[in-house]
Formats: structure tokens, C-alpha cells, sequence
């Protein structure tokens, strides 16, 4: 999920053609790339934790000045070829994170980087998988250089990058890489009500609407589903299961954080992995259709941490009306109705939500703002997604009919 805007083509720069390993334990930054011929040894990523960003030289006790930062934190590991020194390997990053925008909060080399009497460890995210307990980074004050530089968004959302490049035993080089995108921790995820989504909720909202959406988590700025999306995944696939006939399209969607052209793909890789999470459990892949919209649907204001976190979603859509037998109201009049944009200052719920583009924030649980009521409130909706439904259903009967003579 991308709460910064950076000129990623710039960074990419770094990434010219190398051969990435099929068994890393990891992936690049989302806005960084690595070094040609480095190989990711160590990689971790976590949604909201606290790292330290050094800012000064390492003493006795620590650096002489830092700074903790709170948010989604990642570290990297590379194995640098060989014939490659920290310097050359400094300068090209420095470069690339300048272009971008990012300026240099502080930088070092060799025993530049230390007092006297320096220690030669210190532990900067005890979550990082480094080769020493507790998450400890060794420096090598004979040939190793460091660099801290930052990002600062319109929002005022920073991303902190430090990099540590040491060639360890006369041989070997290894360049660590912390990043920090600071942003407020996602509460409310320990629920207090019945908000999750059900699959008979699901069913009711194809029945009244045509549609639904499912803010799912996801990996940062990644198409990885995290494993608290698995209970809204089962509720769907169940619902698949209950009705043989129905079949769905999975439209993501992003906020307007990113180019254009990173959001329609990303868009579209989070839709697959939705897909490929339903035919992991058994549903027929023919069933499922898949498209990414990018930022160009939002349902809410972008301006807000709110806001584009309720922009990124995947949309369920039915593509079979009347599947959900018993449920669909029969004989049902259909009058288009033309909606318009939504309000682009609301800042709706983060939390798994049923889909209604003009619905107010859900700020507590009461009878006018549950899932059943939501549902009923969503005509318009109803009746344009119905509407588009049957003209679609239309075309593939006629294109049938034209290919089978």
C-alpha cells in the first residue's frame, strides 16, 4: 500500500538487467532496486514496527545521534559482486535515491564512521534477519561506507532509507538496506462486532447491488495476500461453492499514490492474486474474471491516509445474474439511472465493508449503519450494476450465436 509519491522510474535505474535468483527469500523494494549481479541473502518486511535510522558516527554506546521511526519496516540483505566496492556501490544508490528526490541525512566511510572506541555492532530492527543474535548489524570501519538518506511526501508521509556496505574478512561484501515509511499505525483490526464480511452477506449484496468490495490486506505495495485476508477469501469461495453457476470478475483497485502505469499493474496482480487464493480452494478458474482499474475509480478522497486506504480494494461483480437461486427478485424492473461521482472529501471505513460509492464514514455499530441496511441503500448501485450485467450477458449470447452458425 503506497502512501508516497516517488519517481520509481529513476530508481529502476539500478535494476538493468539482473538475473534474480528464483530461491531468494525475498524481493527488492517496491521503489528501489538493487545493485546488477547482487543477490538478496536476508530479507524482512513488517507492516508497523520501529527501527533505528543512524544519523551520526557509532560510539561506545551506540551512534552519536539517530533516530527511531515507526512504520512499515523492510530489510534487505545483498550479496555485492565481489569486484564491486562499497564506494562504487554507495555512489550509484546515492545517485538513484537523489533523483528521486530523496536528500542525504548523513553519510560515512571507513573509520569515519566510528570513535575509538566504537563497538562494532548495533541493533537497528531487532526484527532483522541478520547473521548475529537479536537482529545485531556488523560495520567494518577498514572498507565500508553507510548512508541515510529521506523521503518526504506532500502528505508529509517520510521514507527513510539506510544502507550499510561492508566488505567483511577481505572478501566477501554484503550491503545491508533498512527502510522506513513512516505512517500511523492501522487500528481497529481486533473487531468488536460482526463487521466481517459473511458469505451470506456477499450473496445479498450481488443480489441487491450487482457488487461488493473487499478491502483486503495485502503485503505493502505488493500483490501478497497477508493471512488475515484468508476469512473473507473462504466466506467468498464458500459462496462459489453454494452456487455452482455464479460467476464473478475481480476488478482492483489502488489509490492515487504512484504513476499511472505502477497502479493499473498493481491493480491487476492484487485481482490475481484474489484469483488464485479462489482456485487454491478448489473453485474452476473459468469462473473468475479478472481486471485492475488502477486509481481511475476512487471511491473516496486520496487526500487522506482514510480515504486511500478505502481506494484500495478488490471488487467482486457478478457476471451471472440469477445465480444465487432463491434470492433474486423475479421479474425485477430494471430503469437505468444515471449516478454521479462520488464526493471526493469523505473518508470512509477501512474495515471489509459492503460497496456503496455514497455512503457516509461507520463509526459505530448500530442499525443504521449495518452490512443489511448498507445493502438496502445501494438501489442505484443495484440497478446501473444489473443493468450492465444483462447487456454484457447479451453480447456473449449474440457473439455465441454469430460463431456457432
Amino acid at each position: 500500500m503506497r502512501t508516497f509519491t516517488l519517481r520509481i522510474s529513476l530508481l529502476l535505474l539500478l535494476t538493468t538487467g539482473p538475473a534474480f535468483a528464483l530461491d531468494e527469500p525475498g524481493q527488492d523494494l517496491p521503489f528501489l532496486g538493487r545493485y546488477p549481479g547482487s543477490i538478496i541473502d536476508s530479507y524482512k518486511t513488517a507492516h508497523y514496527d520501529e527501527a533505528t535510522i543512524p544519523l551520526g558516527i557509532l560510539g561506545k554506546k551506540g551512534f552519536a545521534k539517530s533516530e527511531t521511526v515507526e512504520g512499515q519496516v523492510t530489510y534487505i540483505r545483498y550479496k555485492v559482486p565481489e569486484d564491486r566496492s562499497p564506494l562504487e556501490f554507495i555512489r550509484n544508490y546515492q545517485q538513484a535515491l537523489q533523483r528521486a528526490g530523496f536528500h542525504v541525512l548523513w553519510q560515512c566511510a571507513d573509520h569515519g564512521c566510528r570513535t575509538p572506541d566504537a563497538d562494532v555492532a548495533a541493533t537497528l530492527w531487532r526484527g532483522a534477519p541478520t547473521r548475529y543474535t537479536g537482529g545485531a548489524e556488523i560495520f567494518n570501519f577498514e572498507n565500508g561506507r553507510m548512508l541515510s538518506a529521506e523521503h518526504r511526501a506532500t502528505d508529509g508521509v517520510r521514507t527513510i532509507v539506510f544502507i550499510n556496505d561492508n566488505t567483511l574478512f577481505g572478501h566477501s561484501q554484503d550491503a545491508s538496506v533498512y527502510a522506513v515509511q513512516t505512517k500511523a499505525m492501522q487500528s481497529g483490526m481486533v473487531s468488536s462486532d460482526a463487521g466481517q464480511l459473511t458469505s451470506e452477506s456477499m450473496a445479498g449484496a450481488l443480489v441487491q447491488q450487482g457488487r461488493f468490495a473487499m478491502h483486503l490486506p495485502f503485503d505493502f505495495n505488493q500483490a501478497t495476500l497477508r493471512s488475515d485476508a484468508q476469512p473473507t477469501l473462504t466466506a467468498l469461495s464458500q459462496l462459489m461453492e453454494q452456487h455452482p453457476s455464479l460467476r464473478i470478475r475481480l476488478e482492483g483497485h489502488t489509490d492515487q499514490v504512484g504513476s499511472a502505469a505502477y497502479n493499473q499493474k498493481l491493480s491487476l496482480n492484487r485481482a490475481l492474486a484474489v484469483k488464485s487464493a479462489l482456485t487454491a480452494q478448489g473453485i474452476v478458474g473459468q469462473r473468475i474474471e479478472v481486471t485492475g482499474f488502477g486509481a481511475t475509480r476512487p471511491i473516496a478522497g486520496n487526500d487522506t491516509d482514510e480515504g486511500r486506504a478505502q481506494n484500495r480494494r478488490v471488487e467482486v461483480v457478478d457476471l451471472s445474474p440469477g445465480a444465487i437461486a432463491g434470492l433474486r427478485p423475479a421479474n425485477a424492473a430494471i430503469t437505468p439511472t444515471i449516478t454521479h461521482a462520488p464526493a471526493m472529501n469523505s473518508a470512509p471505513t477501512i474495515r471489509n465493508s459492503v460497496y456503496h460509492r455514497n455512503a457516509p464514514p461507520i463509526t459505530g455499530r448500530s442499525a443504521a449503519n449495518t452490512p443489511a441496511v448498507e445493502l438496502a441503500n445501494t438501489a442505484a448501485d443495484a440497478v446501473r450494476s444489473e443493468t450492465n450485467s444483462r447487456i454484457q450477458q447479451g453480447v456473449r449470447n449474440l457473439a455465441q450465436g454469430i460463431f456457432s452458425n
